[in-house]
């Protein structure tokens, strides 16, 4: 398939070149002490984690060049052929992420891929995320509530794939203060995102997505004083633009090491923010029924954070996902601290 760009010797030293930028960065855990997002509001913060709660790590690894079904690119759902003789896949999953301050989110999804024949392939999935009810750093409770519906489309024609995702979600945030504090915050979000890839030759894929997002908010706030409680409302529009490429490359059947960029820019009446990611990884065949991965994220602000899991395939028509992260969304240290990220799919197949 395609042609070859390099003889087996230069592609051995790329994929090792790679390689080594991947692993010692997985080593240093103390020199995770980058800068966190303080500087910036909640609001345009929030943003940008929020696209990496249902970002599933699966096969492949959270890469937009990625050969297999991804949450990051909409084209890899038709990269490779659908299992099964129905053309149907489900894949439930379920991702808790739990912060130092004692704040615990549920993430909760389920999707469904779809063969449609000439037109490429479906996948349309719902999801919710839920909260407890603790008190972060600044002193308020934090009560979080969204319910998400999403439809994605992919479509392969010989080395190129392209997909296209829309999303709807509907939030609501509501924090509380001792002294009467309140603050209620609801928004809607609308995404759209275009997704392409690229086989240049043989073993090396390229990818790109291209995101923009628009969020109507309203909120309303009470806050005591010396004359009683004081209403404050606001209203406004938010905006989100999100550009990421990347490059993996197949150094063995169905092992691949990848390397990313994302460009995020979050603004609102108030206040902007742009962020610069980078994430290398591997993915690694061991067995024939197990797929091992490891990955590390830096930002240019310095913050590191490191994942890993694995896959198992117990049977031809189902597998099992389990991925850990450590310290990925350093926008909400400020007020929740560190963040352990754990993540379960499976995948049955008809």
């Amino acid at each position: 398939m395609g042609q070859r760009c390099l003889d087996r010797t230069g592609l051995l030293k790329v994929s090792l070149l790679i390689a080594a930028f991947v692993f010692p960065c997985l080593l240093p855990l103390d020199a995770m002490a980058g800068s966190n997002y303080g500087d910036k509001d909640f609001a345009v913060r929030l943003p940008s984690a929020f696209l990496r709660f249902t970002e599933v790590s699966t096969m492949g690894g959270e890469t937009v060049a990625n050969r297999m079904s991804s949450a990051v690119n909409p084209a890899s759902t038709a990269w490779l052929d659908l299992p099964g003789d129905m053309g149907v896949v489900l894949a439930p999953y379920y991702s808790p992420i739990i912060f130092d301050n004692g704040t615990n989110m549920h993430v909760i999804g389920e999707s469904a891929t779809i063969s449609a024949g000439w037109l490429g392939l479906i996948q349309p999935t719902i999801s919710q995320i839920r909260t407890n009810d603790a008190t972060m750093r600044n002193g308020r409770t934090f009560d979080y509530t969204v319910d998400s519906f999403q439809v994605q489309w992919g479509k392969r024609v010989g080395q190129w794939a392209a997909g296209a995702t829309f999303n709807f979600a509907k939030a609501e945030i509501i924090q509380k203060a001792a002294g009467g504090f309140k603050a209620n915050g609801v928004a809607e979000s609308y995404r759209w995102r275009f997704g392409g890839l690229y086989e240049p030759c043989e073993k090396w894929l390229l990818g790109a997505i291209f995101e923009y997002g628009f969020q109507p908010y309203r909120s309303k706030t009470i806050v005591p004083t010396q004359f009683g409680p004081m209403t404050i409302r606001d209203r406004g529009v938010q905006h989100q633009f999100v550009f990421r490429p990347g490059v993996s490359y197949e150094y063995a059947d169905m092992s691949t090491v990848f390397l990313d960029y994302q460009l995020g820019y979050y603004r609102n009446p108030e206040d902007n923010l742009r962020c610069h990611h980078f994430t290398a990884g591997i993915d690694h065949r061991l067995l024939k029924w197990l797929f091992v991965r490891a990955n590390v994220g830096i930002d240019v602000r310095g913050n590191v954070g490191i994942g890993g899991g694995l896959s198992i395939f117990p049977a031809k028509w189902c597998s099992l996902d389990i991925g850990y992260k450590y310290d990925a969304l350093p926008e909400l240290r400020e007020e929740f601290g560190r963040s352990h990220t754990i993540q379960l799919a499976f995948n049955v197949r008809f």
